[in-house]
């Protein structure tokens, strides 16, 4: 068997075992050929629609619809899309159909290729294709939605809520970046809760966690809104302050964040008063620095405030008790 004549055996199968109805016809509406779905709904013998009329297989208004406007838009346009339409079964039964229509020009006499979708199986096949797109839809949205969270858990403390190391780092080379085109100062605060390891200690790990999100919710609430708090590590705190344009600013917040948590709280039971050593340092930034120095300047101001926070700590260690007060 040659090529060709194998592509018309396998052309030939797929026009008569598809699930809808295919007839090639002329442009006169002679049916040339017609397949085995559409022989089905018709009740026809195979072969016997050649050399009908396909307006033969419409009821009578159906007929008239087509010869008044489907036909002269298909002469006009060359196509018809989907034209709601019946066609007669037997014993006189109607099936809904929806028909398409495209002319060719292939061969010497041009061709009308006419196919007929069962109008139900169409809304099915949508129905499934439209909750198939949901589906992918809806997919989608849920990996965005884990990304974000994912996104969101590598950034954040999972104690407090608080943005973590990492995204201190992110936040203050952009703010470094900010200020050298402003002509801004940046600054921070380093903050660690006095003895916080008695409060493990004498409270237990829960009452600790306790703690640390009272700290963590006393700072968000003493810092201005351009300011961020960050939980660093363990009882360490950095609050990142962006914009310094006045003397005494940086000071003014270190007191805030000091005092904040100077009222008495009950934790497991216990009422206690805690304490904040506040270490602080702030810098100008070069009006065209680059990258390397913005890194270079971050790091530099991180261990000034650290180590101006063991200062703190160390010149008021002598008038600190071993534990957090507890109040009587």
């Amino acid at each position: 068997m040659s090529p060709a004549t194998t592509e018309a055996v396998h052309y030939g199968q797929l026009f008569h075992q598809a699930p809808a109805g295919y007839v090639m016809a002329a442009t006169d509406g002679t049916i040339l050929a017609a397949n085995a779905t559409l022989c089905a709904w018709t009740g026809a013998e195979a072969g016997a629609l050649a050399g009908t009329r396909v307006l033969d297989l419409m009821p009578a208004g159906d007929r008239l619809m087509y010869r008044t406007h489907a036909g002269p838009k298909l002469e006009r346009d060359g196509h018809l899309a989907e034209l709601s339409i019946e066609i007669l079964g037997p014993d006189g039964q109607r099936r809904p159909v929806l028909l398409s229509v495209t002319r060719t020009a292939d061969g010497a006499e041009p061709r009308d290729l006419m196919i007929f979708f069962a109008a139900p199986e169409r809304r099915r096949y949508e129905r499934e294709l439209a909750s198939a797109h949901r589906q992918l839809e809806d997919a989608e949205a849920e990996r965005a939605k884990l990304l974000r969270e994912a996104h969101h858990r590598a950034l954040h403390d999972p104690l407090t809520g608080l943005p973590n190391r990492r995204q201190l780092q992110e936040t203050l080379l952009a703010a470094l970046a900010r200020a050298g085109e402003q002509r801004i100062r940046v600054g921070v605060l380093f903050c660690d809760v006095n003895n916080f390891k008695q409060v493990n200690d004498t409270l237990g790990h829960a009452a600790g966690d306790q703690v640390l999100e009272h700290v963590a919710r006393m700072l968000a609430g003493a810092v201005r809104g351009a300011d961020t708090v960050t939980r660093y590590s363990g009882d360490e705190f950095v609050v990142l302050i962006p914009w310094l344009e006045h003397a005494g600013e940086l000071d003014a917040v270190a007191g805030r964040v000091r005092d904040c948590v100077t009222e008495a709280i009950t934790v497991a039971g216990t009422e206690l008063r805690l304490g904040m050593s506040v270490g602080r340092a702030e810098t100008a930034v070069p009006e065209h620095a680059g990258a390397a120095e913005y890194e270079e300047l971050a790091k530099a101001l991180l261990i000034a405030a650290d180590q101006d926070m063991y200062r703190v700590k160390t010149a008021t260690r002598g008038s600190l008790r071993e534990a957090p007060d507890v109040v009587a």
